[in-house]
């Protein structure tokens, strides 16, 4: 995650000032960062005028840099698959930076199948993967089966989601 820190008293007058800092970085690093955009002087504000992130979270220009800099922390920390359902339930849940920690905290609230791409996908996978139907009962019914409409159907009765990741589903 990278943010663009701006001067607003500068920005103000008139003059953009600010530096791109690459999260998470340690307290002195902020500081630092701060100083170099002229904060702690005549300048009191900053916000934030850019930020690129992978997880397709909104930044807001206001955002507290400590909350950014923990949200940057915890998703360092995690494993690629995690990294993924976290990407989904951002997706899904247009979740704010205050937000996310809590949720990292809760992954394992959330599957994602990343092989489930469409309604068709999905009630294919409960039909023949998951486990609820015997094999001779599919293979009876197959000519029959419309796995889109099961798939969709299934999807309006639990908490779950298509995402571009996967089918997401959480558990609460």
């Amino acid at each position: 995650m990278r943010i663009y820190l701006t001067n607003l008293g500068m920005y103000n007058e008139g003059t953009l000032h600010g530096t791109w800092l690459k999260l998470p970085v340690s307290n002195e690093e902020i500081q630092t960062a701060l100083d170099t955009i002229g904060i702690g002087g005549r300048y009191e504000e900053y916000f934030i005028t850019d930020y690129e992130n992978d997880l397709g979270l909104k930044v807001d220009e206001y955002e507290s840099l400590s909350e950014l800099n923990e949200v940057a922390t915890c998703v360092d920390s995690l494993n690629p698959h995690d990294k993924q359902v976290l990407k989904a339930v951002i997706e899904m849940d247009s979740s704010n930076v205050s937000d996310i920690v809590d949720i990292i905290g809760n992954l394992d609230t959330y599957t994602l199948n990343a092989n489930i791409k469409s309604y068709h996908d999905l009630g294919r996978y409960l039909i023949h993967e998951s486990g609820e139907f015997d094999k001779y009962t599919i293979e009876t019914l197959a000519p029959y089966l419309d796995y889109e409409t099961y798939g969709y159907t299934y999807s309006c009765n639990v908490e779950g989601k298509l995402s571009s990741y996967g089918w997401l589903e959480w558990c609460y």
